[in-house]
């Protein structure tokens, strides 16, 4: 199970007490995922509403709110129809469109129905709305992989009413057209997890939490060992040019021709490739630090260079 299946199905669990919170989470399902269509039956220039749900547990969410908004339940000529990409809402009798209309002040914008400003006036509803939009149009990925959270809108306008919801609310987002959908996202990895929160996936807010944990120690320590692993490098490279310099030396002048203090860090570099210059110096009659081990093998190069610049 995925990580966005799993925060979806949290979330249709999800039920709020208020009736302006439980209009506010249809209007933002019905934001996402409502259509005014043709009636196909009995007066085909009459328009009716279809809700599409990816799910049948989300279209079962449907019906439950439009139940408690309208707070008694009508007789619908058809509950939700099953297809391949999911399931379709029908709302027809003319009694429950004047009252969808009515509560959530709902509009047309060519074929697509949008819910009016006033049922988003209440922080808490914010919140509703925010997760109904998640649950009919909205995706996020695994912490484990990336950080990306989106819900797909119909139209620009609902696009950006989200944007002003998620700002009135302090998650930054930002949104992009594709194709013919506006996509609302957010990247953030703090933000998402804020996100989670506000539309009460708690459960998925603490999994998500914990998988970063995870990912930023596993990151750390890739980090350190990269680290560590350069700096290994670093040494065993410098190492070995040392050593070169030293058996050129040698072989041409021999290593009694070097001062003593540069003839006993030679020995000890010979001896002791692995060391670094610390290490190194550590283990000098009159131990030296870091740079002036440093010197007296800069002093060793040159000797070898000037050799190397004469033969």
């Amino acid at each position: 199970m995925s990580f966005s299946l799993d925060l979806k199905r949290e979330l249709i669990t999800r039920t709020d007490t208020a009736i302006h919170c439980k209009m506010a989470e249809l209007g933002g399902i019905i934001s996402i995922n409502a259509r005014f269509i043709k009636r196909e039956d009995t007066n085909p220039e009459e328009e009716i509403i279809s809700i599409r749900a990816d799910s049948e547990e989300l279209a079962g969410k449907i019906s439950r709110l439009l139940y408690n908004v309208f707070e008694k339940q009508f007789a619908f000529d058809s509950i939700y129809v099953e297809q391949k990409k999911g399931y379709r809402i029908i709302i027809s009798d003319p009694e429950v469109l004047e009252l969808l209309k009515s509560r959530i002040k709902l509009m047309k914008n060519d074929c697509y129905a949008e819910p009016g400003l006033t049922i988003t006036q209440h922080t808490c509803c914010k919140k509703a709305f925010l997760r109904g939009a998640f649950l009919a149009g909205g995706s996020v990925s695994s912490p484990e992989k990336a950080y990306q959270m989106e819900i797909a809108c119909t139209t620009e306008n609902n696009a950006e009413r989200l944007l002003s919801i998620l700002k009135a609310l302090h998650l930054d987002a930002r949104s992009i057209k594709r194709k013919n959908r506006y996509i609302v996202y957010i990247k953030d990895g703090d933000t998402i997890s804020d996100f989670l929160g506000v539309t009460g996936g708690m459960n998925s807010m603490m999994e998500f939490e914990n998988i970063r944990i995870l990912k930023d120690i596993r990151n750390s320590i890739n980090r350190e060992v990269n680290c560590d692993t350069a700096n290994i490098n670093k040494v065993v490279n410098a190492a070995a040019k040392q050593i070169d310099d030293i058996n050129l030396i040698i072989e041409k002048r021999g290593l009694d021709s070097l001062p003593e203090q540069l003839r006993e860090v030679a020995r000890l570099r010979l001896m002791h490739p692995h060391l670094s210059l610390t290490e190194l110096g550590e283990k000098l009659d009159k131990p030296l630090g870091k740079s002036g081990v440093n010197h007296r093998l800069a002093r060793i190069n040159e000797i070898a260079e000037k050799i190397r610049s004469n033969d």
